[in-house]
C-alpha cells in the first residue's frame, strides 16, 4: 500500500510547532548560506517540499527578489504557505507529479524532504525535480543521513529513507555535493544541459 504522506505531513503541520517557524527550516538557512548560487540560477524558482513556504517568500523577497513558488504534499501547509505568499504561489502536490510545465523553472529547491519519502519514491521525485526544470536550470537539494527525533501519528520515523551521503549521490548524479557531518546531511547541486 502506497504510503499516504498528505495524511501524516498534514498531521506534522498541524501539531508541531517546529515546522512552523523560520529558524527550524534547513532551507532557508540553506538559501542564505549559498546566495551567490541562488542569484547566479536565476528565475523563476520553485521549491518542493515548500512546507508553510518559509523559502518561497525568502526567495521572492528583496534578498532575492526571484518569481517563486512552491508545492507540497500537505494541505496545510500549502494553506498555511498561501496566506504567508500568496494563493497563486502555491500549489499541492498530488501523488507523485509535481503540478508544474515541464522546463518552467531555473531554479528548483528541494531541502530536507527526500528523507521523508520512502526509498522506492525517491528516484521518481528525482526524475520530477528534473522534469521542471528548463535546460541549465540548477537543481539545489539536501538530504538527512540520520533518523529523525519524531515519529509520525503511525508511530514511524518521519525520516523514512536513512541512507549515506555516498547513497544519495548514486541516486541523483550531482555535478556537486558537500557532506556536512555536523548537520547529518548531505548537499548536492545539479544543472540541466
Amino acid at each position: 500500500m502506497p504510503t499516504d504522506y498528505q495524511d501524516i505531513y498534514d498531521h506534522v503541520i498541524s501539531s508541531e510547532p517546529r515546522y512552523n517557524a523560520a529558524e527550524n527550516s534547513p532551507g532557508y538557512a540553506a538559501c542564505l548560506m549559498w546566495s551567490d548560487r541562488i542569484r547566479a540560477a536565476g528565475g523563476p524558482a520553485l521549491d518542493v517540499g515548500c512546507g508553510v513556504g518559509f523559502v518561497v517568500q525568502l526567495l521572492s523577497g528583496n534578498i532575492f527578489g526571484l518569481d517563486s513558488y512552491g508545492t507540497d504534499i500537505s494541505r496545510v501547509a500549502v494553506e498555511r504557505a498561501a496566506a504567508r505568499t500568496s494563493a497563486d504561489r502555491v500549489r499541492l502536490m498530488e501523488g507523485e507529479k509535481i503540478p508544474f510545465a515541464d522546463g518552467q523553472f531555473g531554479l528548483v529547491t528541494c531541502f530536507d524532504v527526500l528523507e521523508h519519502i520512502d526509498e522506492s519514491d525517491v528516484v521518481g521525485m528525482r526524475d520530477e525535480l528534473r522534469r521542471v526544470l528548463r535546460p541549465g536550470g540548477l537543481l539545489f537539494c539536501t538530504a538527512s543521513c540520520r533518523p529523525a527525533g519524531m515519529v509520525d501519528h503511525h508511530g514511524e520515523n518521519l525520516h523514512r529513507t536513512v541512507r549515506g551521503p555516498e547513497w544519495w549521490a548514486e541516486r541523483f548524479s550531482p555535478e556537486e555535493y558537500l557532506v556536512r557531518r555536523a548537520h547529518s546531511d548531505v548537499v548536492m547541486w545539479w544543472r540541466k544541459p
